[in-house]
């Protein structure tokens, strides 16, 4: 089997669903609870009387749950999130029927697109579950201020918030990032926006595709080592563009301080370049190792460079 066929790739990723079914589901259950828990501990350690600030730190928070969780299952995806860990599920995941391009791009659908709708469900039903929770308590208490509601101009309309006001939408347009904000209003982008939109998705793709290839080569603490060189790379990359006086974006300014416009800089070109080069190297990689899976690997990585 040499050709890709979407009916094995389909019959693989229902394979991923089916065995992996109690996991994902424990998995949407955590995080439900864990978004309900933070969100509550918000509430009672925050200043619930500033609503609007108290359902932005919600969404902020999503927002960095559910990036976490995908570049954590990202990680495990060759490892021990996935039925391949062990010696026997490794020897029953080589004994499928379908080319390696086919179990390799469901594994990345899975703990990208399966994962993360599952990260995204619980977090709505957490939210959910702390919409309830709030409008229980005001309609329980007797102190006004958990009956209050703020007025907040989002997106050019004017809404009523309340402490039990969801943040799912917020959510969805502080990852996406801000597309249906522009898209839901008449608001027109010039090239800078839309050249921040396109280094900002290419940069998420790297990041992706790197912690990708840290999953698959590293068999051990993958996500932590992968983490820990992502940083370092991201404090390189940042301390470079300071020493030198680079930046990607920048404004110019009338005398008295006032910024006219937003500009591009050549930086941003650059990066529009090398950062999909460098996602096609890490993904290029990362299934370079897929294909040389063996029943029997090295203790720490999926690639033993001594013997290649």
């Amino acid at each position: 089997m040499n050709s890709f066929s979407i009916n094995r790739f389909w019959q693989m990723l229902c394979w991923l669903i089916n065995v992996n079914r109690v996991r994902l589901l424990g998995y949407t259950v955590g995080i439900m609870f864990s978004t309900l828990l933070i969100q509550l501990m918000m509430f009672v350690f925050g200043s619930f009387e500033k609503i609007i600030p108290f359902l932005w730190s919600c969404v902020h928070f999503g927002s960095f749950l559910i990036t976490f969780v995908i570049l954590f299952t990202v990680c495990l995806a060759f490892t021990s999130f996935t039925s391949i860990g062990s010696k026997q599920q490794r020897g029953t995941w080589l004994m499928i029927p379908a080319t390696n391009l086919e179990k390799f791009l469901s594994l990345i659908v899975y703990v990208t697109v399966i994962c993360g709708l599952c990260a995204i469900v619980g977090y709505i039903l957490g939210d959910c579950l702390r919409m309830g929770c709030l409008w229980i308590g005001a309609q329980l208490s007797a102190d006004p201020a958990m009956k209050a509601f703020e007025v907040y101009n989002y997106n050019g309309v004017d809404g009523t918030y309340n402490l039990w006001s969801s943040t799912v939408y917020w959510l969805f347009c502080d990852m996406t990032p801000h597309l249906l904000t522009v898209w839901g209003s008449s608001i027109y982008w010039s090239w800078f926006e839309w050249a921040s939109w396109i280094v900002h998705t290419l940069i998420a793709i790297w990041i992706h595709s790197f912690f990708t290839l840290g999953g698959t080569l590293l068999r051990k603490y993958a996500f932590v080592a992968t983490g820990v060189f992502w940083i370092a790379i991201m404090l390189l990359f940042m301390g470079s563009l300071a020493h030198f006086n680079v930046s990607v974006f920048g404004n110019v300014t009338l005398a008295d301080g006032t910024i006219v416009t937003m500009k591009v800089n050549t930086m941003a070109y650059v990066l529009m370049v090398v950062l999909p080069l460098l996602s096609y190297f890490n993904y290029r990689a990362s299934f370079h190792i897929f294909k040389g899976f063996q029943l029997i690997t090295n203790k720490w990585t999926n690639y033993d460079i001594l013997k290649r």
